[in-house]
């Protein structure tokens, strides 16, 4: 009888081993199971930061670099249309190129025709909508009419160096254009179909150059509109 009773606890205490890792392992697998994901937390200044971004003018990046406009006065007077190309993607400082130009004729004022044109190299400073610009540049202006005591057509051309300083509002997005400052403008010869009028014209242009080291200069303001794209 002893013996029968000890095999029975043998067999139960072998059965109850046997059962116990399965317990274990399944008890793992519910922990495992159970275990929260971590939570990604997004940065509250995403969307903002995305948004600067599209109004700077990021190195690389694509934005508005053309644009057209009339200015009045400034290097070509009385007024001018003009086309700007800005041709650096540099961030903060860019560099562009513009060329202008104007033909006005006035029949009623003795067959009157005004023409103008310029090129200057422009340095524009900014990153965002408001910027600041500095031109360097050269214009030339021509001048006709009929003179009724001469009986006959007068022509004039004079070409001029220029500087200027600008504000300018342009969005680096497709937007108007806006510019207001003053331009230098400095004579730097006189031509006339008159060669005594030509004479002396060169001769204050360049006397004055001799006497105080600069040729004639004036200052006039200058004022953009236009579009950029």
């Amino acid at each position: 009888m002893k013996k029968i009773l000890l095999v029975i606890l043998s067999v139960a205490c072998l059965s109850v081993n046997a059962q116990t890792p399965e317990k274990k392992v399944h008890s793992l697998s519910l922990k495992k199971e159970t275990t929260p994901s971590p939570v990604i937390k997004q940065s509250p200044n995403l969307f903002n930061s995305k948004a600067s971004d599209e109004e700077m003018r990021i190195k690389g990046e694509k934005f508005s670099r053309n644009t057209f406009y009339v200015n009045i006065l400034g290097p070509t007077i009385p007024a001018s249309f003009n086309f700007e190309r800005i041709i650096t993607k540099n961030g903060l400082i860019n560099f562009g190129v513009k060329v202008g130009g104007f033909y006005l004729p006035i029949a009623q004022y003795n067959d009157l025709k005004l023409a103008n044109g310029s090129i200057e190299a422009n340095m524009i400073v900014g990153r965002r909508s408001h910027l600041f610009v500095m031109s360097f540049g050269w214009a030339g202006h021509y001048g006709s009419f009929f003179n009724d005591k001469q009986e006959r057509r007068r022509n004039y051309f004079i070409p001029t160096s220029t500087f200027g300083m600008h504000y300018r509002f342009q969005k680096p997005s497709h937007s108007m254009f806006f510019q207001l400052g003053f331009t230098s403008n400095t004579l730097l010869a006189f031509a006339s179909d008159d060669l005594v009028e030509m004479a002396v014209g060169n001769a204050v242009i360049y006397g004055m150059d001799f006497l105080f080291g600069k040729k004639p200069n004036f200052g006039v303001p200058s004022i953009g509109i236009g579009y950029s794209f």
